[in-house]
């Protein structure tokens, strides 16, 4: 009986020994249980609120507005319209092929295979990132999309600025285009602020003000479902919209020199002799820069691409050509601040000039007999210019036409201006591994040879001799970040800082009056193209460059020379001759004479806008 009292006594002991053990180990799990849930909500509670918060909001980039660009007068040359991006976000969609497969019934020139290929690519890091389908989405398949949304999940349309040019082809080659930013760049510091879509300049002011016209990005908070359906959303950082430039271009005139050069191919530059503000710069042909505003299409890209008359080209500063007989009063300048000649010095012309074993010939096959300098520049006189070139070293045309913007770029806020070729003996012996000889001069003072000038350095060039003798640097930009419904200017123009060249007023005065003869006088080469209105009378010089050797034989049959042969037809001038306000250089490639096809468009473009500034 007591080992049976015992036993029951030692089970009793056992059962209260397990229960002491399971109310320990009972207690240690709920102590553990209450430390995490401590240390989740309270050391670690901000951190997995915020993860909790990610999963519902989302950022979303504001995109800033693009600073508008005007002219002189306030006309907006490049805008901002509203444009649609179908976006797609990767973590919200789980049957990616059914979703492409409908996107693309939908929306053309898009590929289900190329959705696919985006959504499998992307890096689990960044599903949650919106990934860009297609920019500027048309009405019509804006409402599509929007008619099918419920089928669509992870399908954003995201609204961006647009950049609108409604002058295109117009203003082109000075407003430039936009392109987007590439994966070398995004390597780049200067690029850590940029999004794989973004779109920078690649010409023009776009291009040289990108910084200025960008502006900052803001961003907003998106709340989303689980299906990543927008529920609200609100901005947390504003946009910043970019600088507003304003140029020094009269679209007016701009306008209308595009419509005066027509089907030809070349350049127009008008030029403030003043001051150095550019009035019109033109080349043509020209491309429409609003293919480039969103991405531009491979058909169009390859046809404005492969186009032989190269319309990307700014001819206006890049293209480089023998200026021909505009550049003889340069010439005529130089001989008479070395004291070579005087107004009055004449040479006789009877149509050649031998020189050793060479015969160089006149354009006037019977020559013009006595010439003096002001019958030199008003009838073209080749033979003159070769007597010349016999007195006047290479190297001080050299030095001398450097101070005119020659051989040298003229700073223009455009990339990759030309600077043109002003030949010295020192270039000719690197270059072409040759001494300079009297023959090379002499086609250097008919504007041909080794020298090359861009339409800019000639409209510049004529400046000189239009304000009296100051250079001007030429430029595009006027004002920075001016509001466009100002009344007054807020801040002054860029004040003209000219460099006076090497030029007496009296030898100035002297070539002036000889250019005003080249179109007022019934002898001057360009005189059917004269301004008959009183007090805007114009000076000018005509210009014929050859492209390829003719001779005089072949020079009769010129209306049958296939175009790419023909000569290029110059003419350079300034009004009104007392009080010059505008000075412009005409160049049609392949034109034939200065007189009777570059002339007249610099006539009615002169004409009209004195006219518009009177």
């Amino acid at each position: 009986m007591a080992n049976v009292d015992n036993s029951k006594k030692s089970k009793r002991e056992q059962i209260a020994a397990n229960g002491r053990v399971i109310m320990i180990v009972m207690g240690l799990i709920v102590a553990s249980i209450t430390l995490r849930l401590w240390y989740l909500q309270i050391v670690q509670g901000e951190h997995y609120n915020q993860k909790s918060q990610d999963n519902r909001i989302r950022t979303r980039r504001v995109r800033a507005l693009r600073g508008i660009i005007t002219d002189r007068n306030k006309e907006i040359l490049a805008d901002n319209s509203l444009g649609f991006n179908l976006q797609l976000i990767p973590e919200n969609i789980e049957r990616i092929e059914e979703v492409a497969d409908l996107l693309a019934a939908q929306i053309e020139d898009l590929e289900a295979g190329t959705i696919v290929n985006l959504y499998q690519k992307t890096p689990t890091c960044a599903r949650h990132q919106p990934i860009t389908l297609k920019k500027n989405l048309s009405p019509n398949e804006l409402a599509r999309v929007e008619a099918r949304k419920l089928e669509l999940p992870g399908i954003l349309i995201e609204t961006e600025p647009i950049r609108e040019y409604p002058y295109d082809e117009v203003c082109s080659h000075i407003i430039g285009y936009l392109g987007f930013v590439n994966d070398r760049e995004l390597a780049l510091p200067a690029y850590k602020s940029y999004a794989r879509d973004d779109l920078v300049g690649r010409s023009g002011i776009e291009a040289r003000y990108q910084e200025y016209l960008r502006g900052e990005d803001g961003q907003r908070h998106v709340e989303v479902n689980a299906r990543g359906r927008e529920l609200s959303a609100y901005t947390i950082q504003p946009a910043q919209s970019g600088k507003n430039l304003e140029l020094t271009i009269d679209i007016d005139l701009q306008q209308l020199a595009f419509e005066l050069m027509g089907a030809d191919v070349g350049s127009l530059v008008a030029i403030n002799p003043k001051n150095g503000e550019i009035l019109a710069l033109v080349s043509t042909p020209s491309f429409s820069n609003n293919l480039f505003a969103t991405r531009i299409s491979a058909k169009d890209w390859q046809r404005i691409n492969n186009d032989p008359l190269r319309p990307l080209q700014n001819r206006s500063i890049q293209g480089r050509y023998p200026p021909g007989s505009t550049i003889k009063p340069l010439i005529a300048a130089v001989a008479l601040t070395d004291q070579i000649i005087t107004p009055l010095t004449s040479f006789s012309c009877s149509g050649t000039m031998t020189l050793g074993n060479t015969r160089f010939r006149c354009w006037n096959r019977y020559g013009h007999g006595k010439v003096d300098m002001y019958r030199s520049l008003r009838e073209s006189c080749d033979v003159y210019y070769y007597n010349l070139a016999t007195r006047i070293a290479i190297d001080r045309i050299a030095a001398y036409g450097s101070q005119f913007g020659l051989g040298r770029t003229c700073g223009i806020e455009l990339a990759e201006e030309k600077s043109g070729l002003l030949p010295s003996s020192s270039w000719k012996l690197k270059n072409v591994h040759d001494q300079w000889y009297t023959g090379d001069t002499i086609a250097i003072c008919i504007g041909q040879g080794y020298l090359t000038t861009t339409p800019l350095q000639v409209a510049a060039m004529y400046s000189v001799f239009a304000n009296g003798g100051t250079y001007y640097k030429p430029h595009l930009v006027k004002e920075i970040n001016k509001p466009l419904n100002s009344s007054t200017n807020q801040s002054p123009s860029r004040r003209a800082v000219g460099t006076r060249v090497e030029i007496s007023n009296k030898h100035v005065q002297a070539i002036r009056k000889a250019l005003w003869q080249v179109v007022n006088d019934k002898r001057g080469t360009a005189f059917k193209s004269r301004i008959t209105i009183k007090g805007c009378e114009m000076a000018g010089k005509t210009g014929t460059a050859q492209v390829v050797k003719q001779s005089l034989e072949d020079l009769k049959g010129s209306k049958d020379t296939p175009w790419r042969f023909r000569d290029h037809a110059w003419f350079a001038a300034f009004a009104p001759y007392n009080d010059p306000e505008i000075a412009i250089a005409v160049l049609v490639e392949h034109g034939g004479h200065g007189g009777s096809t570059a002339a007249p468009i610099a006539r009615q473009a002169i004409e009209f806008y004195l006219n518009k500034t009177k």
